[in-house]
């Protein structure tokens, strides 16, 4: 089963360089939360993904889970971020999905 991304749309509140996705099938994150001290597993089924070229440290492109209309519900990294450049697909690959536009970016 290929896994997709679909783009939704850009998250102008947070820069310039975020687009939000949605995941088919939604991806299992298991991680340490820090605030509950334990290991927890989430179902994600949205993301935002953040490529900006931040000053003194270089380019950056994060993936960071989010509600159904673009609200970061999470700001820990996701698997697939990196540092190095400014990549949405890149990103999306790490994460172990294929992204797919099914609109004109800006309509």
């Amino acid at each position: 089963m290929q896994k997709t991304a679909t783009y939704i749309g850009t998250n102008y509140e947070m820069n310039d360089g975020a687009e939000h996705y949605e995941l088919d099938p939604p991806y299992y994150w298991d991680r340490y939360d820090y605030t509950e001290d334990c290991e927890v597993l989430t179902l994600v089924d949205h993301v935002i993904v953040s490529a900006v070229d931040v000053p003194f440290s270089g380019p950056e492109t994060y993936i960071f889970q989010c509600d159904e209309t673009g609200v970061v519900l999470d700001w820990s990294e996701m698997p697939g971020s990196f540092r190095g450049a400014l990549d949405h697909e890149r990103a999306l690959n790490g994460l172990g999905y294929t992204s797919k536009i099914t609109k004109a970016i800006g309509a």
